[in-house]
């Protein structure tokens, strides 16, 4: 019998039986898991099981292959908080669809959880979390392969007036040596090299350079990105 106990953020829930549910669950030292909850149909518990709800997990099972069973206790019930605000709903879906897309089973990601952690908290609680959603995915490219390389020029090796972004190679390139190449590079963001304020025209700037590099992730694993991230990309040019 094999037994592990951690924090987790609640990624999906299926039914399975008539009184038990399959949660999927990104946790902190044990990467994305899925285990049953006997009784997770109960209405008294139901809530505890909502996406985007971070939980405690004990989980038990024949060995470490097996699909085994989960006994969750709630430490921050998120889901139901961003249900009234359409936008923070969008970029919630957006997020816990990306991990489900992007991450393997069985792979420890423990920057990535905290991260995901105190973006869900920014939500809450701060107004720039536009911005820190757009610094999240910049984390996840780096997390599977594609990360961007924003501290200094490609072609000068200077990290002064950095402007824009290859959308070949990830690679930021300075005013001074764009040349004739400005029309098909990318507007980089300051916020993106520097802890600075974002307006909306940078946040999109900021997602369009995400989205260059989330596509070429997606081709590289042969699936497409969930439309819950262009359904939140939607929303914010409304």
């Amino acid at each position: 019998m094999s037994y592990w106990n951690d924090e987790a953020l609640v990624l999906s829930r299926i039914n399975y039986s008539e009184t038990s549910v399959i949660l999927k669950i990104f946790t902190k030292q044990h990467g994305i898991k899925k285990g049953m909850v006997r009784g997770g149909k109960n209405k008294k518990n139901m809530y505890m099981y909502e996406a985007g709800n971070f939980i405690k997990v004990e989980w038990r099972g024949r060995n470490e292959n097996a699909l085994g069973n989960f006994k969750c206790e709630l430490l921050s019930a998120n889901g139901i908080l961003f249900t009234t605000d359409k936008l923070k709903f969008s970029a919630v879906l957006s997020v816990l669809n990306l991990l489900e897309f992007s991450l393997l089973e069985n792979e420890q990601e423990e920057t990535l959880f905290v991260a995901t952690n105190m973006l869900l908290n920014n939500f809450i609680n701060k107004p720039a979390w536009l911005k820190n959603y757009v610094l999240w995915e910049v984390l996840l490219l780096e997390r599977v392969g594609f990360g961007l390389q924003l501290s200094r020029c490609a072609i000068s090796g200077k990290n002064v007036d950095l402007s824009y972004v290859s959308p070949k190679t990830g690679n930021a390139i300075s005013h001074d040596c764009v040349g004739d190449w400005k029309k098909r590079l990318l507007i980089l963001p300051k916020f993106l090299i520097q802890n600075d304020v974002a307006n909306i025209s940078d946040i999109i700037n900021g997602l369009k350079i995400t989205s260059k590099f989330l596509n070429k992730f997606s081709f590289s694993i042969g699936k497409k990105l969930p439309f819950t991230r262009e359904h939140f990309i939607d929303n914010i040019r409304e």
